[in-house]
Protein backbone atom coordinates (compact mmCIF):
# COMPACT_ATOMS: atom_id res chain seq x y z
CA UNK A 1 0.00 0.00 0.00
CA UNK A 2 0.87 3.74 -0.13
CA UNK A 3 0.91 5.82 3.13
CA UNK A 4 1.04 9.09 2.67
CA UNK A 5 2.75 12.14 5.10
CA UNK A 6 1.34 14.47 6.08
CA UNK A 7 -2.02 13.09 4.94
CA UNK A 8 -2.09 9.65 6.79
CA UNK A 9 0.35 10.09 9.03
CA UNK A 10 2.16 13.65 10.58
CA UNK A 11 5.44 12.44 10.34
CA UNK A 12 7.98 10.40 8.18
CA UNK A 13 9.13 8.12 10.96
CA UNK A 14 5.04 7.43 12.07
CA UNK A 15 4.46 6.33 8.85
CA UNK A 16 7.76 4.26 8.50
CA UNK A 17 6.73 2.66 12.29
CA UNK A 18 2.99 1.71 10.41
CA UNK A 19 4.26 0.13 7.58
CA UNK A 20 5.09 -3.38 6.73
CA UNK A 21 7.19 -4.97 4.22
CA UNK A 22 7.30 -3.44 0.22
CA UNK A 23 4.68 -0.48 1.71
CA UNK A 24 5.17 2.76 0.03
CA UNK A 25 5.43 5.87 2.24
CA UNK A 26 5.21 9.30 -0.10
CA UNK A 27 5.75 12.29 1.13
CA UNK A 28 4.61 15.87 -0.05
CA UNK A 29 6.38 18.58 -0.33
CA UNK A 30 8.03 20.49 2.91
CA UNK A 31 10.70 20.19 5.27
CA UNK A 32 10.20 17.89 7.84
CA UNK A 33 12.54 17.85 10.96
CA UNK A 34 13.10 14.61 11.87
CA UNK A 35 16.11 11.71 12.34
CA UNK A 36 14.80 8.97 11.09
CA UNK A 37 15.15 5.21 11.31
CA UNK A 38 13.88 2.44 8.48
CA UNK A 39 14.27 -0.28 11.47
CA UNK A 40 14.56 -2.76 9.25
CA UNK A 41 11.79 -2.62 7.03
CA UNK A 42 12.10 -2.99 3.35
CA UNK A 43 9.66 -0.44 1.99
CA UNK A 44 10.21 2.84 -0.61
CA UNK A 45 10.35 6.06 1.23
CA UNK A 46 9.69 8.54 -1.74
CA UNK A 47 8.86 12.15 -2.70
CA UNK A 48 6.70 12.92 -5.00
CA UNK A 49 9.83 12.97 -7.66
CA UNK A 50 9.15 9.61 -7.78
CA UNK A 51 5.94 9.24 -10.05
CA UNK A 52 6.27 13.22 -11.37
CA UNK A 53 10.41 12.98 -12.21
CA UNK A 54 10.17 16.81 -11.75
CA UNK A 55 13.50 17.71 -9.92
CA UNK A 56 11.68 20.43 -7.71
CA UNK A 57 9.79 17.75 -6.09
CA UNK A 58 13.40 16.99 -4.80
CA UNK A 59 14.34 20.44 -3.62
CA UNK A 60 11.05 21.00 -1.73
CA UNK A 61 10.85 17.70 -0.44
CA UNK A 62 13.57 18.05 2.87
CA UNK A 63 14.31 16.04 5.85
CA UNK A 64 16.20 18.17 8.42
CA UNK A 65 18.27 16.74 10.55
CA UNK A 66 19.32 19.25 13.05
CA UNK A 67 17.00 18.66 15.65
CA UNK A 68 17.68 15.25 17.08
CA UNK A 69 15.80 14.21 19.76
CA UNK A 70 19.54 12.74 21.29
CA UNK A 71 22.72 14.38 20.48
CA UNK A 72 24.48 11.72 19.95
CA UNK A 73 21.96 10.27 16.87
CA UNK A 74 22.12 13.11 14.70
CA UNK A 75 22.27 11.17 11.16
CA UNK A 76 19.14 12.30 9.04
CA UNK A 77 18.74 8.86 7.94
CA UNK A 78 19.48 5.50 9.36
CA UNK A 79 19.30 2.36 7.16
CA UNK A 80 21.11 0.06 10.05
CA UNK A 81 19.17 -2.83 10.48
CA UNK A 82 19.95 -5.58 7.61
CA UNK A 83 17.52 -4.18 4.74
CA UNK A 84 18.39 -4.93 1.26
CA UNK A 85 18.20 -3.07 -2.45
CA UNK A 86 14.57 -2.79 -1.88
CA UNK A 87 14.84 -0.50 0.95
CA UNK A 88 14.91 2.49 -0.86
CA UNK A 89 15.18 6.37 -0.38
CA UNK A 90 14.84 8.58 -3.46
CA UNK A 91 13.73 11.88 -3.92
CA UNK A 92 14.76 14.07 -0.86
CA UNK A 93 16.85 16.81 0.33
CA UNK A 94 18.87 15.63 3.36
CA UNK A 95 20.25 18.11 5.08
CA UNK A 96 21.55 19.33 8.41
CA UNK A 97 22.29 16.10 9.72
CA UNK A 98 25.01 15.66 12.96
CA UNK A 99 25.93 12.05 12.63
CA UNK A 100 25.99 9.53 14.90
CA UNK A 101 28.10 7.99 17.51
CA UNK A 102 28.86 4.15 16.07
CA UNK A 103 31.13 2.20 17.89
CA UNK A 104 33.70 0.82 15.23
CA UNK A 105 32.51 -2.78 14.38
CA UNK A 106 36.58 -3.82 13.46
CA UNK A 107 38.21 -2.12 16.20
CA UNK A 108 38.33 -2.85 19.90
CA UNK A 109 36.27 -0.51 21.64
CA UNK A 110 36.74 2.50 18.99
CA UNK A 111 33.82 4.90 18.37
CA UNK A 112 33.33 7.41 15.78
CA UNK A 113 30.74 10.20 14.87
CA UNK A 114 29.51 8.88 11.22
CA UNK A 115 27.02 9.52 8.44
CA UNK A 116 25.71 13.17 9.07
CA UNK A 117 23.20 12.24 6.13
CA UNK A 118 22.82 9.34 5.70
CA UNK A 119 24.32 6.19 8.13
CA UNK A 120 23.96 2.64 6.99
CA UNK A 121 25.37 -0.45 8.58
CA UNK A 122 25.15 -4.35 7.76
CA UNK A 123 22.33 -3.48 5.01
CA UNK A 124 22.49 -2.43 1.28
CA UNK A 125 19.65 -0.15 0.17
CA UNK A 126 19.16 1.73 -2.61
CA UNK A 127 19.83 5.48 -2.55
CA UNK A 128 18.73 7.78 -5.09
CA UNK A 129 17.70 10.94 -6.75
CA UNK A 130 18.59 13.16 -3.82
CA UNK A 131 20.42 15.94 -2.86
CA UNK A 132 22.52 15.27 -0.03
CA UNK A 133 23.78 18.50 1.31
CA UNK A 134 25.31 20.45 4.18
CA UNK A 135 25.74 18.01 6.45
CA UNK A 136 28.64 17.54 8.95
CA UNK A 137 30.44 14.33 10.90
CA UNK A 138 33.11 16.49 12.84
CA UNK A 139 31.71 16.32 16.35
CA UNK A 140 34.92 14.71 18.48
CA UNK A 141 33.53 14.38 22.04
CA UNK A 142 35.58 12.77 24.79
CA UNK A 143 36.16 8.84 24.40
CA UNK A 144 35.25 9.42 20.26
CA UNK A 145 38.54 8.53 18.11
CA UNK A 146 37.27 11.01 15.26
CA UNK A 147 34.40 11.62 12.63
CA UNK A 148 33.47 11.53 8.89
CA UNK A 149 31.36 10.70 6.50
CA UNK A 150 29.60 13.98 6.24
CA UNK A 151 27.06 13.28 3.35
CA UNK A 152 26.85 9.41 3.73
CA UNK A 153 28.46 6.42 6.11
CA UNK A 154 28.56 2.67 5.09
CA UNK A 155 29.95 -0.42 6.83
CA UNK A 156 29.70 -3.81 6.04
CA UNK A 157 27.09 -3.09 3.04
CA UNK A 158 26.50 -3.33 -0.62
CA UNK A 159 24.38 -0.79 -1.39
CA UNK A 160 23.42 1.28 -4.58
CA UNK A 161 24.18 5.05 -4.21
CA UNK A 162 23.20 6.33 -8.07
CA UNK A 163 22.53 9.70 -9.18
CA UNK A 164 22.83 11.89 -6.44
CA UNK A 165 24.05 15.14 -5.58
CA UNK A 166 26.39 15.05 -2.79
CA UNK A 167 27.30 18.48 -2.17
CA UNK A 168 29.03 20.76 0.93
CA UNK A 169 29.17 18.07 3.21
CA UNK A 170 31.86 18.30 5.95
CA UNK A 171 33.90 15.43 7.92
CA UNK A 172 37.42 15.01 9.27
CA UNK A 173 37.29 12.27 6.97
CA UNK A 174 35.61 11.33 4.20
CA UNK A 175 33.55 14.55 3.81
CA UNK A 176 31.33 13.51 0.93
CA UNK A 177 31.17 9.41 1.41
CA UNK A 178 32.77 7.26 3.40
CA UNK A 179 33.13 3.39 3.02
CA UNK A 180 34.53 0.61 5.52
CA UNK A 181 34.28 -2.95 4.61
CA UNK A 182 31.51 -2.63 2.39
CA UNK A 183 31.39 -2.75 -1.62
CA UNK A 184 29.12 -0.41 -3.46
CA UNK A 185 27.15 0.22 -6.96
CA UNK A 186 27.88 4.23 -6.97
CA UNK A 187 26.90 5.68 -10.19
CA UNK A 188 25.90 9.14 -11.90
CA UNK A 189 26.43 10.86 -8.52
CA UNK A 190 27.65 14.37 -8.43
CA UNK A 191 30.37 14.52 -5.29
CA UNK A 192 31.41 18.82 -5.20
CA UNK A 193 32.42 20.45 -2.16
CA UNK A 194 32.75 18.42 -0.15
CA UNK A 195 35.09 19.35 2.90
CA UNK A 196 37.33 17.55 5.60
CA UNK A 197 40.16 15.08 5.32
CA UNK A 198 42.06 16.35 8.44
CA UNK A 199 42.64 13.00 9.97
CA UNK A 200 42.61 10.24 7.49
CA UNK A 201 42.16 12.25 3.70
CA UNK A 202 39.35 11.81 1.87
CA UNK A 203 37.80 15.27 1.58
CA UNK A 204 35.24 13.65 -0.98
CA UNK A 205 35.41 10.21 -0.50
CA UNK A 206 36.94 7.63 1.50
CA UNK A 207 37.44 3.78 1.78
CA UNK A 208 38.86 1.85 4.08
CA UNK A 209 39.25 -2.12 3.13
CA UNK A 210 36.31 -2.45 0.28
CA UNK A 211 35.00 -5.38 -0.43
CA UNK A 212 33.31 -6.89 -3.54
CA UNK A 213 31.24 -6.08 -6.00
CA UNK A 214 32.52 -2.53 -6.21
CA UNK A 215 31.52 -0.77 -9.51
Amino acid sequence: QIINVPQDYPSIQSAINSAVENDTVLVAPGEYFENINFNGKNIVLCSNFAFSGNPDDISSTIINGSMPMHADTGSCVLIVSGEDSTAVLQGFTITAGTGTRWEDEHGANLWYTEGGGILIQYSSPTIKNNIITENEAINVPAGTASAGGGGIRCGDGNPYIINNIISNNQGRYGGGIVMNYSGANIKNNIITGNSGGEDFGGGGFSWNVFEEPFY
